[in-house]
């Protein structure tokens, strides 16, 4: 009789390992978000990205939101299409800002930034960005921006 109950014992725990080992993988895409300002590498460690409408009928924006690893910092890209979502560079409807969460520094926002995005639709995009960013009378370079994110 014990016999038996080991038996379906090891049938049960054999099934339930095989069971559980024909889950499909399903993973969320890293999201990545970093730029260069003045030299200084800025990346998100927490990167979440959404389209919303603006008060301009009929147009979309791309908000790519971020704070860096050690939540020193919220860095955001905003990028309104004139029409559709497309891939492609844009100069105008463009906005970036960079602030300090602990307010121990000035923050900074765009002066001008040329984004080239690379590609998008409803669940992703991905791009670079360059340009200049302004506090008060202070402006400073931001190179190498990249980002590559799902939207939610």
């Amino acid at each position: 009789m014990r016999m038996k109950f080991l038996m379906v014992a090891v049938i049960a725990a054999l099934g339930t390992v095989l069971c559980s080992c024909d889950k499909k993988n399903e993973t969320t895409p890293v999201s990545s978000f970093s730029f260069k300002m003045d030299g200084v590498q800025y990346q998100s460690n927490a990167t979440e990205a959404y389209l919303t409408d603006t008060v301009y009928a009929g147009k979309k924006t791309l908000v790519v939101d971020g704070v860096t690893n050690n939540f020193g910092h919220h860095m955001e890209l905003m990028i309104t299409f004139p029409d559709s979502l497309k891939a492609g560079t844009y100069i105008e409807d463009v906005e970036m800002s960079l602030m300090n969460i602990q307010e121990k520094e000035p923050g900074y926002l765009s002066k001008n930034i040329k984004v080239i995005i690379t590609s998008i639709n409803s669940k992703h995009a991905e791009g670079t960005f360059s340009g200049v960013l302004i506090s008060g009378e202070t402006e400073k370079p931001l190179t190498d921006g990249a980002f590559k994110v799902g939207i939610y």
